[in-house]
């Protein structure tokens, strides 16, 4: 990947962007800098197209799938969703925010039959987390900025266990008493196919219970090991607080919200959710995050808005920033969690009305050439004239 130089990227011509990353900067708009994209995170070759739905489609298809009452659209999307999955023209990978958003769900079996529908779209292909993924793009960042390193470690962008979007590799292991790896002993007690059958049920099972969650009456035991997924939820409401926080210091400046509003979020956007980050991509130089950006405004600019996933959630907390009536909820971070990754790397994204239109009114997304539609049918048509 060519050094950037940053104040000529801001003024480039928008022109077509591939969505392969291939390690080279990608032009866009006058006004917004390149996009580069990280060269460690390997996209699977297409067909078959990502889609991403939201979990609020999930829960249709399940309802639609059980026979009860939706809105319209949801029987076409199922049937095209679920041809196009069986014909490998299309997969529906999960993201960390599913199984969060998952947990919130009280009922056990509306977890399971949710659940079912996730796993036959899925197969339990599961995105890079947004941490992971941001990390890998900053990288690239600090590359395309100061001047490539020696080619690292490269990572799949779907993995085949939800810990992909966990930060997490490999599978289930097998240990005895004393917790050490004795997956080895017992093949060779059983015999490779016995093994594989059982690691395959077992490895199966899993991940069937990380999404549905446990049922009722295994929580009081879970939980004495420690089982707590209201930690999650603490962190979420904490980010959202933060952006509270930045809405009520905008309220005292309004300036912001009818000027540089963009490089506020960016400012905020880097310092609150990816400081620790960067700091140590930069240790790891041997450099600061001063002296990989000199004080240069567009420098600074091409950093935050130039890493694919951090360019949507600048978009879409500019946008809901510039409303100063905008009430931040943890769905407002989940949302945003889900499509900084999907947005970028999938080649079609059904989330709900508010975020589709803040994703459909930023020109600086359109580049991305993700496909984002209104209803259940737009996305059925869609499905249907996609090709093997």
């Amino acid at each position: 990947m060519p050094a950037m130089d940053a104040t000529a990227s801001a003024r480039r011509q928008t022109v077509k962007m591939r969505k392969l990353p291939n390690g080279e900067a990608t032009r866009v708009d006058d006004a917004v800098p390149e996009i580069v994209w990280p060269p460690r995170v390997v996209q699977p070759a297409r067909p078959p197209a990502l889609i991403y739905l939201d979990l609020n489609h999930y829960i249709n298809l399940a309802r639609t799938a059980a026979g009860l009452q939706v809105p319209d659209g949801y029987d076409g999307l199922l049937r095209a969703a679920t041809a196009a999955r069986q014909q490998d023209r299309a997969v529906f990978p999960l993201s960390g925010t599913h199984y969060m958003e998952m947990s919130g769900i009280l009922d056990p079996a509306q977890r399971t039959a949710v659940a079912e529908v996730m796993e036959s779209l899925s197969g339990f292909r599961v995105l890079l987390g947004r941490v992971t993924l941001a990390e890998l793009e900053i990288d690239a960042m600090i590359d395309a900025l100061l001047s490539p390193r020696s080619a690292a470690e490269r990572i799949d962008l779907l993995g085949p266990t939800f810990g992909w979007a966990f930060g997490m590799r490999g599978g289930l292991t097998i240990r005895d008493a004393d917790g050490r790896d004795s997956s080895a002993s017992m093949r060779e007690e059983v015999g490779d196919r016995e093994f594989e059958r059982i690691m395959a049920g077992a490895t199966l099972a899993f991940e069937r219970g990380m999404l549905a969650g446990p049922p009722d009456e295994e929580i009081a035991a879970l939980r004495a090991q420690g089982y707590a997924p209201e930690k999650t939820r603490e962190v979420t409401e904490r980010r959202a607080q933060q952006e509270r926080d930045l809405s009520g210091r905008l309220d005292k400046e309004d300036r912001w919200r009818r000027g540089r509003l963009r490089d506020v979020v960016s400012a905020s956007e880097l310092t609150h959710e990816w400081l620790d980050q960067i700091t140590r991509a930069t240790l790891a130089r041997g450099t600061t995050i001063g002296q990989v950006v000199r004080e240069d405004r567009e420098r600074m600019r091409a950093f935050a808005e130039g890493m694919p996933s951090s360019r949507v959630a600048i978009s879409l907390k500019a946008r809901y920033h510039r409303d100063g009536r905008h009430q931040w909820t943890t769905n407002d971070i989940h949302d945003i969690d889900a499509l900084t990754v999907a947005v970028p790397y999938c080649d079609a994204v059904f989330t709900d009305k508010a975020a589709r239109n803040a994703l459909a009114a930023s020109s600086e997304l359109r580049p991305f050439g993700t496909f984002l539609p209104r209803k259940p049918g737009e996305l059925a048509d869609w499905l249907d004239n996609l090709t093997g």
